[in-house]
């Protein structure tokens, strides 16, 4: 009996883990204006996108809660940001007729440091690559100030004759990249970063 009471005390955790789990992310997250606005020109067709870069000491401390209880072995980045022009975007439909440095200064104009946005859960996408199942953790978030950037994007980007339906400012799934298994997943691999994606209560 009392072999069968140590048992449950050690799988009661683990069987709870999921939606109803909640892990904390401290409010300094949102501390942001003191960072400095990072362009992004590189190489190729992922080399240049557009990103908010986030206080990183809060999303390391929510690193260390869920790696605490989650049997894979995470990897991180090492930084925090949140993607506001991906790179597919940028090469793919928007290069034609805007240039980067001009997307950069859009960001700058409108204060992309001190843009505001709502936390909403930590998020899990699983993806099959080869033979396992690989996941990636991500705290999903809402900001209108990201999504009007991006409107203004696209604003420029008609106004030179662009097709509007080419650039959707509202396709837009912003997160904050926690951790992942093997590699970070995304849309391509399946994963759709929002709130149906919601695995566990942020506070």
């Amino acid at each position: 009996m009392k072999k069968l009471i140590a048992l449950l005390l050690i799988t009661i955790p683990l069987i709870s883990f999921g939606v109803e789990t909640s892990f904390n992310l401290a409010p300094e997250v949102h501390n942001n204006t003191d960072f400095d606005f990072i362009p992004h020109h590189g190489g190729g067709r992922f080399g240049t996108y557009l990103t908010m870069d986030v206080n990183f000491e809060p999303m390391k401390n929510l690193f260390e809660q869920l790696s605490s209880v989650n049997p894979n072995r995470l990897k991180t980045r090492g930084e925090a940001h949140i993607t506001v022009l991906t790179p597919i975007e940028y090469f793919d439909v928007l290069k034609e007729k805007v240039s980067m440095t001009e997307i950069d200064q859009i960001a700058l104009d409108y204060n992309i440091q001190a843009s505001e946005f709502e936390i909403v859960c930590l998020g899990r996408g699983t993806a099959q690559l080869g033979n396992n199942e690989e996941e990636t953790f991500y705290v999903v978030v809402n900001s209108e100030d990201l999504i009007n950037i991006r409107r203004v994007i696209q604003e420029l980007f008609v106004s030179r004759g662009g097709d509007a339906d080419a650039f959707n400012p509202e396709s837009y799934y912003p997160h904050i990249t926690l951790g992942f298994s093997k590699r970070d997943l995304h849309e391509s691999d399946g994963v759709i970063k929002n709130s149906q994606s919601c695995y566990a209560d942020l506070y």
